[in-house]
């Protein structure tokens, strides 16, 4: 960041405060960041900062307004204009900066406005606050010693460059609206005010405890879980029983800061306070007022209600005000209302028990609305919710309809992740290559949000509902109403790693315990994600038909997973959404019998109508779907059909044949027979001849796959075009798009082993986007026809084929479409199978949804009732085409709404055509099966990029445990189940 010198009155070395300290969260190490080691130093770098007496500094020096740094001295930087003295960062520091990692903040002097302009001040915002948390989480971090290196951190200054940072993003726009979440955590983390105590310091400063006091941890647990005043009791006497003096003087002032969490200045007071403080329009000085009044009459029920309306009533108030700093002022009282909030909370959780499912249900009400004002619900979803509650008030309601609300409801601790996922994750990412700790970043600010109270409560509602429907999810040895989401049923055993993969690249037998699904992840036996994505992407289509079991888990659940990792598990998820981890044992061998010969092919191709013959480009006006695996893959084919009835959606595009694969790369002369007899093919079948003669030795088969497919790749990946092939395409492209200059093509892999009836293949080969020039496209056609045999492709597909050797790719050749937005739409609900409604992912800029990006999810009833949302897109970028070809990642506009009402129209009429215009869409049996389409939008007129089967798994559906799992659903919804719920009366333990 720029920093501008300023002068001061005077020069004051001081610590580092306690202000520096944030949230501590429950343990969840990294486990994308360890597959991404930065170089190797650098780790090793932070861990000697740590201990270093300077920590990232080098030295003290002051920093003057004409650019001069000058030796510590009294008035150094008077005849200069005026200045600052901090730390100097060390050569390492400077040397992280500049690969990306932003270390070592300091806010003294910045220039607010020029920092704001920056192309990436967002990460380095990001950055900075991840890095806040790190300080606190980890006993200081890299600030360890230097915080005791006088003179390195100046706390006037630093408070003074983060007040004028606040103000400056609170100036604009942004902030106050797609922004905001930032605004407000930036607000919360950046010391500049006078220091108190916070709940998420208490939570910083007992976790930071835990790590140096081991038998803490119980107590720190509880801090975190289940907090209230009586804590600081419980620390008082628990620093009595410890013999450190270091360590007993924190617990003291520990339980002090707990003390000032609950016995602040009441609400009610500060509120006139400010109303009359504040230079503030006269109507919200009536709503301080008013609000005041309304609280200081309030038992606890109240006080929270008036608090949480208070919150989300001045977050909505900040884009009527004038003036930078009146809106940081006005943040910094919604960040006070929401300790009151928190405290209210806390008086609540302990009367939980005695409230009745009406009155349970009026809470989430008001925490749902507490979280919209902390900046964790956007406004379309906070307008979603309320709408819930808009509705006449009734005694009873249909069972049915009672768990879909809460089924719904359920999601908010997903959206509020995902909304500090579109400001965080990025930094998350980059920091947590240097410190692993950094991944607890976002799970953190959750615990101490108002949704870990509404948390609590929809978990007591959630085991009431699903006791009465018969559902019972299993966490190991206990059984959970709320926390688990099933996306994908299936049945897997293997490995539980939780914690990291820093032991060696994804194993097939792990069950990962990830912070988001990966666009790249390697076949593997279950997938556990704390952050959704969306269930469309491209990964979880493959899981899903596949039968790769796969569950969102709850914040609140992951050290259930930490304290259980590297154990041999099992993960069962019906296909009615019954989710159950236990650990293994032989008990579940009847359920895992021993694979065999006969138990493969879900890719089976049909040689018999295979044409290998053809070796000329085609248009792709002249294909139809009967084309599809006999002389090109299904995505041309497809594409032709769709193009014929749909014109107007579908781009122009030329596909080369399968034949030519075969002529340009498989019967050519293998180089490794210096005869030149043996083709690449028929070195290919002898290779795998010689892979199934080595079943029985399972490593030496793994090894010499590897090997061979690695070799086979460089053949492909290295063909050159030949000169008649290149003419060829040079007279077909111009025939198809003219003899001007061609437009960006998207090169597409398009094999005979994707789209099969019973296997999907979605996502595992390569896209080149936006290719312009020919020379480049003859450079580039190699490496898409490669593409299956890159090792995650090939993992994926070959133990599910027979007869290997026939993989055969032709290449689409599609004119990119600069749309606006982009997405997969099934023609039924995913998470029900009911027809008639359409499941829809979808993002703004080309290649939306399908790469499992954060996106807008919506079912769009077919007969025109209103669309249900699931959740809001919340990815914080967006692809861009570029006129010079390739793509750029830009800023997404962080818009609570990707698709429109129009665009939702010609979605509905579409797929109600498709049945009418399209051959029919069929899975492995031969039975009709819904369409799994990839679109866009540009300009408003819909456009289409692919049509195959959305398939699920066979083996899912037919597992016996999971059919046990659903029948024990079914024997609940039994006739002697009540049909409806009494809201006027308690859960049932």
């Amino acid at each position: 960041m720029n920093r501008r010198p300023r002068a001061r009155r005077m020069i004051a070395p001081c610590l580092l405060t306690a202000a520096w300290l944030t949230v501590a969260g429950s343990a969840f190490a990294a486990t994308v960041a360890d597959n991404a080691d930065p170089q190797p130093p650098f780790r090793d770098w932070i861990e000697a900062m740590k201990t270093s007496e300077r920590g990232p500094f080098s030295r003290v020096l002051w920093f003057c307004a004409d650019g001069s740094e000058l030796p510590p001295s009294a008035y150094a930087c008077r005849d200069h204009g005026g200045g600052v003295q901090h730390g100097k960062w060390s050569s390492r520091t400077e040397t992280l900066r500049r690969n990306g990692f932003k270390i070592a903040n300091l806010l003294a002097g910045i220039d607010a406005d020029a920092s704001l302009q920056q192309d990436d001040f967002r990460d380095t915002l990001g950055q900075m606050l991840v890095e806040k948390f790190l300080v606190g989480v980890d006993d200081g971090w890299i600030m360890r010693q230097a915080m005791f290196y006088r003179g390195a951190v100046q706390d006037e200054d630093e408070r003074a460059g983060a007040q004028a940072l606040l103000q400056a993003m609170a100036r604009q726009p942004q902030w106050l609206t797609t922004h905001f979440t930032a605004l407000r955590t930036a607000a919360r983390m950046l010391p500049h005010t006078a220091d108190s105590a916070t709940v998420q310091q208490v939570r910083q400063v007992s976790a930071s405890l835990s790590e140096r006091d081991g038998k803490f941890r119980p107590l720190r647990a509880k801090i975190h879980g289940a907090p209230d005043s009586g804590d600081a009791a419980r620390v008082r006497d628990y620093a009595g029983q410890v013999t450190d003096p270091s360590l007993r003087a924190a617990y003291q002032q520990l339980a002090a800061d707990i003390d000032q969490v609950y016995q602040a200045e009441p609400l009610q007071d500060l509120l006139r306070e400010r109303a009359d403080a504040y230079r503030l329009a006269p109507w919200l000085q009536q709503l301080l007022r008013e609000a005041a009044d309304r609280y200081a009459a309030a038992d606890a029920a109240g006080r929270f209600r008036y608090s949480a309306q208070l919150m989300a009533d001045l977050r909505e108030s900040l884009p009527a005000i004038q003036s930078p700093r009146v809106r940081l002022q006005v943040l910094d009282l919604s960040l006070r209302t929401e300790q009151e909030h928190f405290r209210a909370a806390t008086e609540l959780r302990g009367q939980l028990s005695r409230l009745t499912r009406a009155q349970l249900f009026d809470l989430l009400r008001h925490a749902a609305t507490a979280s919209y004002g902390a900046g964790l619900l956007n406004q379309r979803l906070h307008r979603e919710v309320q709408a819930l509650w808009d509705a006449e008030a009734t005694d009873s309601v249909a069972l049915d309809s009672w768990l879909r609300q809460l089924n719904w409801l359920a999601r908010a601790p997903a959206w509020g992740s995902q909304a500090l996922r579109m400001h965080f994750q990025d930094a998350m990412n980059t920091l947590a290559q240097l410190e692993p700790a950094a991944q607890l970043f976002i799970q953190d600010q959750l615990r101490g949000s108002p949704l870990l109270f509404y948390a609590d409560v929809m978990d007591l509602l959630m085991r009431d509902a699903n006791r009465l429907m018969g559902v019972r999810h299993q966490l190991f040895d206990q059984e959970i109403g709320f926390g688990l989401t099933a996306l994908n049923p299936g049945l897997a055993r293997g490995v539980l790693r939780a914690e990291s993969t820093a032991a060696g690249p994804f194993q097939s037998n792990g069950i990962y315990l990830l912070p988001e699904t990966l666009a790249e992840l390697p076949p593997v036996a279950g997938i556990l994600t704390a952050g959704e994505g969306n269930p469309l992407s491209h990964i979880q289509l493959l899981a899903r038909n596949l039968g790769i079991p796969n569950v969102v888990v709850d914040d609140a659940l992951l050290p259930h997973f930490v304290a259980r990792d590297g154990h041999n598990i099992v993960l069962a998820v019906s296909p009615l959404g019954m989710v159950e981890l236990h650990q293994d044992s032989p008990q579940w061998d009847v359920y895992f019998p021993q694979s065999s010969a006969t138990d493969k092919a879900l890719i089976s191709p049909d040689l018999n109508k295979l044409d290998l013959s053809l070796r000329q480009p085609l248009p792709l006006s002249r294909l139809r779907a009967e084309d599809s695996g006999r002389i090109v893959g299904p995505k041309a084919a497809k594409l032709g059909e769709l193009r014929a009835h749909y014109p107007q959606a579908v781009a122009r595009g030329v596909a080369l044949p399968f034949g030519i694969f075969h002529q340009q790369v498989l019967l050519q002369a293998w180089a490794g027979d210096a005869s030149g007899n043996t083709t690449v093919f028929d070195w290919m079948v002898d290779q795998y001849r010689q892979l199934e003669a080595l079943s029985t030795d399972k490593t030496r088969q793994a090894n010499r796959a590897e090997a061979f497919r690695a070799e086979l790749y460089a053949i492909i990946v290295n063909t050159r075009l030949s000169p008649d092939l290149q003419q060829a395409l040079e007279t077909s492209l111009s025939e198809v798009f003219g003899n001007s200059d061609l437009p960006g093509l998207f090169i597409r892999s398009d094999t005979n082993v994707e789209d099969l009836p019973g296997f999907t293949g979605a996502g595992l080969n390569l896209t080149l986007p936006n290719v312009v020039g020919l020379q480049r496209l003859i450079a580039d056609i190699p490496r898409v026809w490669a593409s299956p045999f890159t090792a995650r492709a090939f993992a994926w597909r070959q133990a599910l084929m027979d007869r290997p050797e026939h993989v055969y790719t032709s290449v689409l050749l599609l004119e990119s479409v600069p749309v606006d937005k982009s997405g997969v739409l099934v023609t039924r609900d995913i998470d029900s199978g009911a027809t008639g409604v359409l499941s829809v992912a979808v993002n703004e800029g080309p290649g939306g949804a399908v790469d499992g990006q954060a996106a807008e999810s919506l079912r769009l009833p077919m007969d025109g009732s209103p669309p249900v949302l699931l959740a809001t897109a919340t990815a914080p970028w967006r692809r861009e085409l570029l006129p010079q070809g390739g793509i750029r990642s830009v800023p997404s506009s962080g818009s609570d709404q990707v698709l429109e009402a129009d665009e939702m129209r010609q979605l509905i009429e579409f797929a109600k055509r498709l049945p009418e215009t399209f051959p029919a869409i069929t899975d492995a049996a031969g039975n009709a099966a819904p369409a799994d389409v990839e679109f866009g939008f540009l300009d408003g007129s819909l456009r289409l990029f692919q049509i195959r089967p959305f398939l699920d798994s066979a083996q899912a559906r037919g597992s016996a445990y999971l059919q046990e799992m659903d029948a024990r659903l079914s024997s609940g919804r039994a006739a002697d189940r009540p049909q409806r719920v009494r809201l006027t009366q308690r859960p049932q333990p």
